[in-house]
């Protein structure tokens, strides 16, 4: 596969080129980081580094973001981005009321590494993760504002940069890179240092027992990474599981979107959950309070741990990845045994797991995302003037509110609102467990789902704003953003 990307690279001298440069982010003085010009920087770099770009994003007053950068056999390209990022994790932890903070993980994926845009260049994948850092910023400061408190929860974003593209060109052409891309995330993912930076994240947001949430996103072959990162043991989302009583999270929620992975590992995760259960419960979860008339409720429903969302119009893990495999089989994963039973959907052969996506396996799937009839004008105004009544009138809410699960539907687990204009949709989503008769083989807290397109359009999409729309959804009725939320609970059961 090496000579055949070194051959590729040769005939594209002339109309488009490889990407040959590693290391985007240099560590160098931003003392404004913590806490103005004249503050220390606990890891000043270089004297006198001054190349684009640096490893600490700090310009805006909503969100901060640290780079930290791996080469293709995921050893760390220079440790002291590690080591700042973490400084400014602790910092904004320190300032933060309670030392409450949200920290977001994200692992980048195919054709796209830690570059910033260029002046009078389309936006590159960094800069559209800091827009979906600013999209969460303010629904934390809409979150304070509602608790009543002055500062909202600081936002902080881990950028996981790795050799994520190595051509340039059309996309027809940079399309050959799809083999030598997979081997390199599987070797970034099960590489010597991966690991401990996600753990050392971890630890470093946890630290105190402040109530501050973790969130770990991998898109496309940055979910292969990260997949890998925990699926070998080596980054763990919660503690050891008893018989029973209360696992300790480490991790609220990781998202795999349009994971150009095979389905080995998530299928093994599945059998895990499957064989020693763990439910992910709200903050504020009782038992006692939680009989079938209030099931429905925010704190009585069950939430994910785990979630893989992939687009229906994801050609690239839909066709190429069981072309790929097909014709190269990447051996990196055991191939787990095909289950036996009566479920909901037929058992697919063994085979089948090794060549395409989870999200492309209806067996797989625990949830359906269907398209609902969005409010109508006159239900907007009607909602709109009773609120009005008691007060300031908030959008959001009022969409929230028409769009809300019905109190008798246990099936419905949440809804969500694409932005698009005239053209915007309503979706609902739905378990597809059954009251009676053959139930799905997926029941557990890794929730695995495809999208329409107006949610998430193709394979290189994600952070746009009908996709942070519906992450939203996912993540504020666990009290991800209020200020005084501690943990989800999560239980053995």
């Amino acid at each position: 596969m090496k000579t055949l990307l070194a051959l590729v690279c040769g005939l594209s001298i002339l109309s488009a080129g490889c990407v040959q440069q590693n290391r985007f982010r240099y560590v160098r003085l931003q003392p404004e980081c913590f806490g103005g010009r004249r503050a220390v920087d606990p890891v000043p770099g270089a004297p006198n580094e001054r190349r684009d770009w640096p490893s600490l994003d700090c310009r805006h007053r909503d969100y901060s973001v640290g780079f930290v950068e791996f080469d293709k056999n995921g050893k760390a390209i220079d440790s002291n981005q590690t080591k700042k990022a973490l400084e400014l994790i602790a910092f904004r932890k320190s300032t933060a009321p309670g030392g409450k903070i949200i920290t977001v993980v994200y692992v980048h994926g195919w054709k796209n590494n830690a570059n910033q845009m260029l002046p009078g260049r389309d936006a590159q994948d960094v800069e559209r993760f800091e827009r979906a850092l600013s999209e969460l910023a303010f629904r934390s400061g809409r979150a304070a504002a509602a608790a009543g408190q002055r500062t909202p929860v600081p936002i902080v974003g881990v950028y996981i940069g790795w050799p994520g593209k190595s051509l340039m060109g059309p996309g027809w052409f940079t399309f050959a890179s799809f083999w030598g891309r997979r081997n390199t995330a599987n070797h970034v993912g099960d590489g010597p240092d991966l690991a401990q930076t996600l753990n050392d994240v971890i630890d470093k947001t946890n630290d105190g027992r402040t109530g501050s949430r973790v969130m770990l996103v991998g898109h496309s072959f940055g979910a292969r990474v990260l997949e890998h990162a925990i699926e070998t043991g080596k980054v763990r989302l919660f503690d050891a599981i008893p018989d029973s009583g209360f696992v300790n999270p480490r991790v609220d929620l990781t998202l795999y979107v349009n994971s150009a992975n095979d389905a080995r590992l998530s299928m093994a995760r599945v059998e895990a959950l499957r064989d020693r259960p763990i439910s992910v419960r709200h903050p504020d979860y009782d038992p006692a309070s939680c009989d079938a008339a209030r099931a429905t409720r925010p704190e009585c429903r069950a939430y994910p741990l785990i979630v893989a969302i992939t687009s229906r119009g994801d050609s690239a893990t839909k066709y190429l990845l069981p072309t790929a495999n097909t014709v190269n089989l990447d051996s990196s994963a055991k191939t787990p045994p095909s289950p036996t039973g009566t479920f909901l959907d037929p058992i697919p052969p063994a085979g089948i797991y090794r060549r395409s996506a989870a999200a492309h396996l209806a067996f797989l799937h625990s949830h359906d995302v269907r398209e609902i009839p969005c409010p109508t004008p006159d239900q907007i105004d009607s909602e709109t003037a009773r609120v009005r009544a008691r007060g300031v009138v908030e959008p959001t809410e009022v969409w929230r509110t028409l769009l809300a699960c019905k109190p008798d539907d246990v099936g419905c687990q949440f809804t969500f609102r694409t932005l698009g204009g005239d053209a915007a949709a309503c979706y609902e989503v739905d378990s597809r467990a059954t009251t009676n008769g053959p139930q799905p083989f997926n029941t557990t807290a890794f929730w695995i789902m495809t999208v329409d397109t107006p949610v998430i359009k193709d394979h290189g999409d994600i952070w746009n704003q009908s996709f942070i729309q519906m992450l939203g959804e996912l993540m504020a009725p666990r009290r991800f953003f209020d200020p005084a939320a501690p943990l989800v609970q999560l239980r053995a059961r």
